[in-house]
Formats: structure tokens, C-alpha cells, sequence
């Protein structure tokens, strides 16, 4: 009908239960998921349409979310083929990750120390006490929980987004190896007295000392990770490549949580 010049409908459109965005999120954290529990295993491929199928979802949002975890790195390209396969644990790809994630920190370290407020000072000081505190307690939940804290205020405080984008994909890729091929490691104590120093260098304005600091921080993670997966890889061989199609080992479920941890050790 028409009123006053104005076309107007005779009833108002329901809202969309979700919006595109934020079902390609939800499409992307499921792949994720499948790839760090191996419900989705190492070296197979998997295409659009499988995974669409399995999802009840169209493709699109399939094909958004493929194209994140390629550019982090946890997919890969198939030449001549239109799928992808999922990475396959190897030294090199968690050396990888590990050293990108500690050139991104320690820039944001020192950033942080040069222009990082009062507040965001005293709060890296206390999250990284009580990271301490949880990890001498041996309360590994709530070392995980203070370590994230500690990380994404740190990175927060260099007032950097698009460097808080690329510390957050770094993250990602090291976080979901560290628990798909790696069991067990890291010394959540030691982790934990490196946050202290690096939230005191911060906290002086030191940058020099605040990005050294964080960089070492980051490479003993990586000795740590590195090691474990040394010792567990004779249990842990990569499986073969798999066909050309999607090939996964059950269906994947669109509700599930996000398995393991939320980040690794530091």
C-alpha cells in the first residue's frame, strides 16, 4: 500500500535468525575445530561441497572460511584440484608459525611499552602476576585463561589494528598446531615469570627491553612445542594424502565447542 507518497509493505520481514557474517564465523570456527581434533585429518582433501553438505549450508560461506584458514595456514592448495588438504604435522610448519608469531610480539611489545596508558600498564602487571600465581598453584585452566588475558592485552595495548589482526592469525595457526600435534608441553612456571618481565618492561616504557624479552618468551614456547613433537611424531605419522574428495572421518557438527585449550603454554 501507499502512504503519503511512501511505499510501505503490508507486513515487516522477520529478521534473519544470522546474519552472512556471522555464519561464515560460525562455518569457520567448526572447520577449524574438525582440523585440531582431527575429525578432519591430516593430508586429506576436502572440497566446498562435502563440507557444505556435511554443514547444511550453501557453499559460500564454505568458500569464505577456506579462504581464512588457507591465508593463516592451515589449509592448503592441491594443484589441479578445486579442493584443499589439511596440513600435515611437520617441525617445519610449527618452526614456522612460532617464529612469525614471535617477530609480531615483540614489535607489539614494543610498541605496547611506547604507547600503552597507565591502566593498560597496571593490567598487563596484574594479569601477568596472576598467571604466576595460577601456574605455581598448578591450576593449568587458570594459567590458559591469564595467559590469553595477558596476550591479548598486550597486543590491544599497541593501539594497532591491523597489527592485532595479524598477531591474532599468527596466534591461530600456532595455537591449533600446538593442540593437534603436540600432546603436551611447555613449563606453564617459566611461561609465566617471562610475562612478569615482559608486563615490567612495558610497564617502565622500556621497548627495547620489552620486545627482547618477548621474543625470547615466544622462542622458548617454540623449543618447548618443538621438543614434544620431536618425542610424540614415532606415535604420530602423517596419514596419506586421501582421495580427491572429501575425506573425513565423521560428520562434522556445526554446535560442537572448540576442543582443547584456548592457546597454548605462553
Amino acid at each position: 500500500m501507499r502512504a503519503e507518497g511512501v511505499w510501505m509493505s503490508a507486513a515487516e520481514l522477520k529478521p534473519l535468525a544470522a546474519k552472512p557474517e556471522s555464519l561464515t564465523q560460525i562455518v569457520y570456527d567448526t572447520i577449524r575445530d574438525a582440523i585440531i581434533s582431527k575429525l578432519l585429518s591430516p593430508g586429506h582433501r576436502v572440497s566446498e561441497a562435502s563440507l557444505a553438505r556435511q554443514l547444511r549450508v550453501s557453499k559460500t560461506p564454505v568458500r569464505e572460511a577456506l579462504l581464512r584458514l588457507h591465508a593463516i595456514g592451515l589449509v592448503e592448495g592441491v594443484d589441479g584440484s578445486r579442493g584443499v588438504r589439511i596440513v600435515r604435522p611437520s617441525r617445519e610448519s610449527i618452526q614456522h608459525a612460532y617464529e612469525v608469531r614471535a617477530a609480531l610480539e615483540a614489535l607489539a611489545a614494543g610498541l605496547a611499552a611506547s604507547r600503552a596508558t597507565a591502566a593498560q600498564r597496571a593490567h598487563l602487571v596484574e594479569v601477568a602476576g596472576l598467571s604466576l600465581a595460577r601456574a605455581r598453584e598448578y591450576d593449568e585452566d587458570g594459567f590458559r585463561r591469564h595467559d590469553q588475558e595477558f596476550h591479548d592485552a598486550l597486543t590491544a595495548a599497541t593501539c594497532n589494528p591491523y597489527l592485532v589482526g595479524l598477531i591474532g592469525n599468527a596466534y591461530i595457526l600456532a595455537d591449533a598446531l600446538r593442540q593437534r600435534d603436540v600432546p603436551s608441553a611447555g613449563d606453564s612456571v617459566e611461561c609465566a615469570t617471562q610475562h612478569v618481565a615482559i608486563a615490567e618492561a612495558v610497564a617502565r616504557g622500556d621497548a627495547d627491553a620489552a620486545a627482547a624479552a618477548t621474543s625470547a618468551h615466544v622462542e622458548k614456547v617454540e623449543q618447548l612445542v618443538l621438543a614434544a613433537f620431536l618425542r610424540a611424531a614415532p606415535a604420530t605419522p602423517a596419514g596419506p594424502a586421501g582421495p580427491a574428495t572429501a575425506a573425513v572421518t565423521g560428520p562434522i557438527d556445526p554446535g560442537g565447542s572448540r576442543p582443547g585449550g584456548s592457546r597454548p603454554d605462553g
